[in-house]
């Protein structure tokens, strides 16, 4: 298995009187990586959008 570091970003917010550490992990990836993460994003995402326009269409 690969193992993938992460960049930490720590924030301290208040909710309801009460100080929370919010953690938020990003990983670390090379330019290869993050270019085939945005091109399955970018393929499902458009995906969604065909099946929201198919339905548009045929509800006129």
């Amino acid at each position: 298995m690969e193992h993938i570091s992460y960049k930490t970003q720590t924030e301290i917010v208040t909710f309801q009187g009460r100080e929370i550490p919010l953690e938020n992990l990003t990983p670390i990836l090379s330019p290869e990586q993050e270019a085939a993460k945005r091109r399955e994003l970018e393929q499902r995402l458009y995906e969604v959008f065909r099946k929201y326009q198919q339905r548009e269409t045929s509800a006129s």
